[in-house]
């Protein structure tokens, strides 16, 4: 009997439930589902917009002003909660840039609330971004279409380091 050694890898391939159900006869067929979704997707986007502007309005409201408080941050955890909530959701309805531009907001809060310092204008930088993501001119371009701009905002992002590492550091015990 061949015997694979101990050091190769070994692939097991699971059904879940879910592909199980997906498989057996008598659903929608891909293309269909497919279909449907777009279809649902649509409808949605007359008001995603709406809830998308408010979503936007939060961390342009939420954000300190210079020579505010910055110790409660409160602020943040609001602001942070509407910029999770843009980048998992927009780019579904088509507005990739927003999405991705939320994205970097949410990495900047987790940032300061590990010891970066809050820069005013590396916040209203972003904040600008997806004004501007979210006009019509802008709405469908992925981070990749606007290189000049996407690498602007990851540069600045970069910027916004913690003061101290958070890795742990290993532990030996003899």
């Amino acid at each position: 009997m061949n015997k694979p050694p101990d050091y190769e890898a070994r692939e097991f391939h699971l059904e879940t439930k879910f592909q199980q159900l997906a498989k057996r006869p008598g659903g929608v067929s891909r293309e269909q589902a497919l279909t449907n979704a777009q279809a649902s997707v649509a409808t949605l986007k007359p008001g995603f917009e709406t809830w998308l502007d408010d979503e936007i309005a939060m961390p342009l409201r939420s954000v300190p002003k210079d020579g505010q408080d910055l110790g409660d941050k409160r602020w943040m955890d609001a602001a942070d909660a509407h910029c999770q909530h843009m980048a998992d959701v927009s780019a579904t309805m088509g507005y990739e840039f927003v999405s991705y531009v939320a994205n970097n907001l949410c990495l900047m809060f987790d940032a300061i609330r590990h010891g970066a310092h809050y820069r005013r204008d590396v916040m209203k930088c972003h904040v600008d971004a997806l004004l501007l993501g979210r006009k019509d001119k802008f709405r469908r371009m992925k981070p990749e279409d606007v290189p000049e701009l996407t690498e602007g905002l990851r540069r600045v992002l970069a910027s916004q380091r913690p003061k101290t590492a958070t890795v742990p550091r290993p532990t030996t015990k003899f």
